[in-house]
């Protein structure tokens, strides 16, 4: 009898790894799916008719969907709320926002925040701004928030970015540090969550790895951080 029972909890154990081994593997897909079809938007001659598919796709993902006034938004969310009720991991979570106006796709982003609930929890937020088909403004903009050297600003962090912007600082917004959804302490300040980003230079300090357009002279004479 004994020795079925520690079989039958053997087996158990078994099934409960395998199953929080599944859900982190899907949540990571999903996570990683969700990001590469956001970034590839831009991509498409018609983002607008790109979004459609995007929609359709990630449906299950939709936490809001609501039109107005010619105006309409859409959340899509991936958290790792498993591990975080297991005790595993602390909550983390990405949530994808898009913004159509009269139908035009006009913003992309996402807000990726990790060790949610906790004091100074960090927080990215990268938005694509949809605007190569204005003459009006320029599209090639990017701007980061901090920007420069040794800045005293871990905990939020912005990347605004227009749709002419060039390959590489596309690449650099979009590559979130997925490895933060399963990390056993999280990941504790913005240059965890977007490395090609931010730097940690020293206690309580980031260093923006790229040229922001708001850079001063003096920021744009300075070497940035390797």
């Amino acid at each position: 009898m004994l020795k079925h029972f520690f079989g039958f909890v053997g087996v158990g154990l078994i099934l409960v790894c395998a199953g929080i081994g599944g859900s982190v593997v899907q949540t990571r897909r999903q996570a990683r799916t969700l990001l590469e079809d956001l970034k590839s938007l831009d991509t498409n001659m018609d983002p607008a008719s790109s979004f459609s598919v995007f929609k359709e796709r990630h449906r299950e993902l939709i936490a809001k969907e609501k039109c107005a006034n010619d105006v309409c938004q859409y959340e899509f969310v991936v958290s790792n709320w498993i591990l975080a009720v297991l005790q595993l991991a602390p909550r983390t979570e990405i949530r994808a926002t898009a913004t159509l106006f009269h139908g035009r796709l006009d913003v992309a982003g996402v807000d990726y925040t990790s060790r949610i609930f906790e004091a100074n929890s960090p927080i990215v937020h990268v938005q694509e701004d949809f605007c190569a088909d204005r003459s009006d403004i320029p599209c090639n903009h990017f701007a980061l928030n901090p920007h420069g050297r040794n800045v005293v600003s871990m905990w939020n962090g912005i990347v605004e970015f227009g749709q002419s912007a060039t390959d590489e600082q596309k690449r650099a917004a979009w590559t979130l540090n997925l490895d933060c959804i399963a990390s056993h302490h999280g990941c504790r300040d913005i240059s965890q969550l977007l490395p090609e980003i931010w730097k940690t230079t020293g206690p309580g300090t980031v260093s923006s790895r790229m040229r922001s357009t708001a850079d001063s002279i003096t920021e744009a004479s300075q070497p940035l951080s390797e």
